[in-house]
């Protein structure tokens, strides 16, 4: 680490996407901090199985996590996917998702990896979504799942049969993982980033316990969702990255005035729309 690179700590499990945030945040003088946050268990992996033994029971499949399509593929055993579900609409949440279900789904292809969160898929889905409507989308979740995208297909006519495939908790080691990180990189640490709104609670109940404020840091959220937990505990969000991907991250960190200026017009054009109503 150079005198001129500002610690990033990094609410995130590292995974495969781990090198491509390291290696594109040091290129800008960050020093990428990784602090395994959350840990997954699967669930109801029958129930699922025997769905998607059906495709022609389901308009196609959503995909809002990585944990999604692990799920799946955990389910067949890392056996192949019914052909069949390759000619319906298929969707999913972000690249990450997106290249997964290619890469473990037998190529399953996926649209909306564009959109960054659940709000933005629904909006997708809702203008793009040409197929019949009789059928229902499933839907592998996990325990924590908002009604969002649910609420945003409901009221659009569309029937979704949600399967909960796993459920996440806090990482057994994620006080050890920050105490380490504190201890070793101290007064260097400029940001906090998370990457989920049961990210930021796994990480509240640890500062929270020792009576420490995650205010003396500056706070980083990966998309709306998170900036809401953050702020649902007091907390002032430094700057929001639209999408989860590091290129959004970097920008935001570069330019944390365009992220401001962005929410202010967002909650402008909210509440315009709520006083026309």
């Amino acid at each position: 680490m150079t005198s001129r690179q500002r610690t990033v700590i990094i609410f995130k499990s590292e995974s495969d996407s781990s090198d491509v945030y390291a290696e594109t945040l040091e290129k800008h003088d960050f020093n990428p901090v990784f602090v395994p946050t959350l840990s997954f268990g699967f669930k109801n992996l029958e129930e699922l199985r025997s769905k998607l033994q059906n495709p022609d029971k389901y308009a196609g499949i959503i995909f809002t996590s990585p944990r999604c399509v692990e799920a799946v593929a955990e389910s067949l055993n890392l056996g192949q996917l019914p052909g069949g579900w390759k000619m319906l609409h298929n969707y999913a949440v972000g690249e990450v998702t997106h290249n997964l279900a290619l890469s473990t789904l037998d190529q399953l292809f996926t649209h909306g990896k564009q959109t960054g969160n659940a709000r933005a898929l629904g909006e997708y889905i809702v203008d793009t979504f040409d197929g019949s409507r009789a059928l229902p989308l499933l839907l592998p979740c996990g325990n924590l799942a908002t009604d969002t995208l649910l609420s945003k297909l409901a009221e659009n006519g569309f029937s979704v049969d949600a399967c909960e495939v796993y459920e996440t908790r806090c990482h057994p080691e994620l006080g050890e993982n920050v105490e380490r990180a504190l201890e070793i990189y101290g007064e260097s640490i400029e940001f906090l980033a998370f990457f989920s709104p049961s990210g930021v609670t796994c990480a509240q109940q640890y500062f929270g316990a020792r009576q420490l404020s995650m205010d003396k840091w500056k706070l980083v959220a990966i998309g709306p969702s998170t900036r809401r937990a953050l702020e649902s505990q007091g907390l002032k969000v430094y700057c929001t990255a639209e999408r989860p991907t590091v290129e959004h991250l970097v920008k935001v960190l570069l330019n944390p005035q365009d992220s401001r200026e962005r929410l202010l017009k967002e909650r402008e054009r909210i509440a315009a729309l709520e006083n026309n109503n």
